[in-house]
């Protein structure tokens, strides 16, 4: 018996556990206004002795995944449409010590006047959807072969961050408030979408509030999302409104912006100094920077 209770503690001590990787959300909006943008940035580190493969995509069954709900008991996990890209594949390796980020705009799924909580977390069941390129640093052991799938062994467990509040406010500022009154009305040039999704309206029709109300914060949603991938339009952007609290996260993407279309040199250590970014979206930054060469 006795030497049935030290093999087992050592097969214990062995394994990769759960309470080896923690989840932590480290950037978020504490408070938003309503069809606001809600980034929210999350850390997967491992402190255990050995290292782990775990699964970088919120797609398949074995993810990272975020909770939402108005109270404590409420807290459910939604599931995108799609499945998000990631720069890192499908899974990462992290060594003892190593984390990795990961972010997503919950903005669509948080509409609602009034508080909301989040939280965020990573579970595997052992086996992650990988296809193998053969330039992998490193080591894989495939379980399983199939047209259009490939599972490999990794990190088995489920770890959750605490939970974090984002307060969604009405407009309190007469402009935003007669900007939102317009896209609801029947003279807003576009007239798709439903409530839930109106932050698609400030979308496409961005040129009408920039006519209109160009010191509107839904003006600049509008053309926040409608020119994340051009530089320039980013750098109007936060000359238009520099003071709007969304602008860490235009900079971050004006970063990205510069990245995608070539000019990956001019993110120099000074131009990063320069974006002034917080911490968390700093090491993100330099995370899609680095697994991008």
């Amino acid at each position: 018996m006795k030497r049935f209770a030290v093999l087992s503690l050592l097969s214990l001590i062995s394994l990769p556990t759960s309470a080896d990787v923690t989840v932590r959300i480290i950037d978020y909006p504490a408070q938003v206004l309503r069809y606001s943008p809600v980034f929210v940035t999350v850390r997967i580190e491992n402190h255990g002795a050995e290292p782990v493969l775990v699964p970088a995509t919120n797609s398949t069954e074995s993810r990272y995944f975020f909770d939402i709900g108005n109270a404590p008991d409420t807290l459910s996990e939604f599931r995108p449409t799609s499945g998000t890209t990631t720069i890192a594949g499908t899974v990462v390796w992290l060594k003892s010590g190593d984390s990795w980020l990961f972010r997503m705009d919950l903005g669509s799924w948080m509409h609602d006047l009034g508080p909301h909580l989040v939280r965020a977390g990573v579970q595997s069941t052992g086996q992650c959807q990988y296809r193998q390129t053969g330039a992998e640093p490193f080591p894989l052991k495939q379980v399983l072969k199939a047209p259009g799938v490939e599972l490999y062994e990794c990190w088995k467990g489920r770890s959750v961050s605490d939970t974090v509040r984002i307060e969604v406010l009405e407009p309190y500022a007469a402009t935003d408030r007669a900007a939102l009154d317009y896209v609801r009305s029947p003279e807003f040039p576009v007239s798709c979408c439903s409530e839930g999704r109106l932050y698609l309206r400030f979308q496409f029709g961005v040129q009408d509030l920039i006519d209109r109300f160009p010191t509107s914060h839904y003006t600049y949603v509008g053309a926040f999302y409608s020119s994340q991938s051009c530089p320039e339009c980013l750098q109007r952007l936060l000359k238009l409104q520099p003071g709007n609290p969304l602008n860490p996260y235009t900079r971050l993407q004006l970063a990205f912006a510069l990245h995608a279309a070539g000019g990956g040199e001019a993110l120099t250590p000074s131009f990063i100094r320069e974006l002034k970014l917080p911490p968390a979206l700093a090491e993100y930054l330099q995370q899609r920077t680095r697994d991008s060469k």
